[in-house]
């Protein structure tokens, strides 16, 4: 027999209930761990955004001696204390997360949008109302729901624990370019789903910041810039977006069909046409734009990669040549096989 039921609530719904003392954030179910303020601001960005935000599990039980109804918490408390606090005017929103709303407390926002202050009032929240459900029972409920959750995999775990603005401009860029990765067979719909193409666009945005990096150091970067992100992001999401349309002018349709598709290959495609456009710290090629170039004359050059690839004699390509293919067999997300392939491309592009 089903005991719970699912229902949404509005915030001021919870913001009634903490009023009146029929709201428990602190059972013995909830973990003690605290959000950073980064964290916070994304919550209320996303709620400000009109964006759902994950499910609530609470239980709901009677106070025979006050004949209230008491709701416990049981998922969701960081959440609710996040958003009581900033209906509250504890914390603002950053700027970095909202340019609209950022550094106003909820008191003030009436002073940029007059309907905003109600629409988040209205907001609905799901929520999972365990009914006079016993405590085994409920600990019963989330080893069931923990049983069927997939495993995290490494970039699902780092959005997992990131806020700042770094995050915030790889995700953009990543679901703006959703149908560019897809149709040019980049990477996957499954693998969209699993966070792939944000880990190519977090790669490639630390290659345009830092130069070119091993893969295995995204983690490090996204830690490095979480509290410290002094960069243009409007820039960086235009120069951005700019190696993306230069990359459809060159293949038109026909990225689907050629090598550059693979992952590997796309990464160092990407970062030498930046290098020709904006310049890679770390990568020596010489600097001439694709306009200087010709797109007819860069697109025709980069047909010798093909050639590359399908050739079965490989005594006859160049040493440069078998190099170039050896990076794309082996370590192929090493930094200095990254730098190499990208030079490599860069100089075949120009030549």
């Amino acid at each position: 027999m089903k005991n719970f039921d699912s229902r949404t609530y509005s915030i001021n719904d919870f913001l009634e209930w903490s009023d009146n003392e029929q709201l428990e954030l602190s059972p013995k179910f909830q973990r003690r761990s605290v959000w950073t303020d980064t964290a916070r601001s994304y919550l209320m960005d996303t709620i400000v955004s009109g964006k759902p935000i994950p499910k609530v599990f609470i239980r709901q039980k009677l106070n025979p001696q006050t004949r209230k109804s008491i709701r416990e918490v049981v998922d969701g408390q960081q959440r609710l204390r996040t958003i009581l606090s900033f209906m509250k005017d504890g914390f603002v929103i950053s700027k970095r997360h909202n340019k609209d709303y950022g550094g106003l407390y909820f008191s003030q926002l009436s002073e940029v949008d007059d309907d905003i202050q109600a629409q988040i009032l209205n907001y609905e929240i799901s929520v999972d109302l365990l009914v006079n459900m016993s405590d085994p029972d409920v600990l019963d409920v989330f080893s069931r729901l923990n049983s069927y959750s997939v495993t995290l995999n490494e970039q699902e775990k780092i959005n997992a624990n990131h806020f700042g603005p770094f995050k915030t401009t790889a995700d953009k860029l990543a679901h703006i370019n959703n149908s560019f990765w897809i149709d040019n067979k980049i990477i996957t719909e499954q693998n969209v789903l699993r966070m792939y193409d944000v880990q190519m666009t977090a790669d490639l945005l630390i290659a345009m910041i830092e130069g070119v990096r091993s893969k295995k150091q995204i983690k490090k970067f996204y830690e490095t810039y979480e509290d410290n992100f002094e960069y243009d992001v409007d820039e960086l999401e235009r120069k951005f977006q700019n190696i993306i349309e230069i990359i459809k002018k060159l293949f038109d349709s026909n990225l689907k069909k050629r090598e550059f598709r693979r992952n590997h290959v796309f990464y160092s495609l990407f970062v030498s046409i930046f290098h020709l456009e904006f310049g890679v710290s770390n990568i020596q090629a010489e600097r001439i734009s694709i306009e200087q170039v010709g797109y007819a004359r860069a697109s025709q050059n980069l047909e010798r990669l093909d050639y590359i690839f399908e050739e079965e004699d490989k005594d006859r390509l160049s040493r440069e040549e078998r190099q170039f293919l050896e990076d794309c067999r082996r370590a192929t997300t090493d930094t200095a096989v990254r730098i190499r392939r990208s030079e490599y491309i860069a100089r075949l592009i120009t030549e």
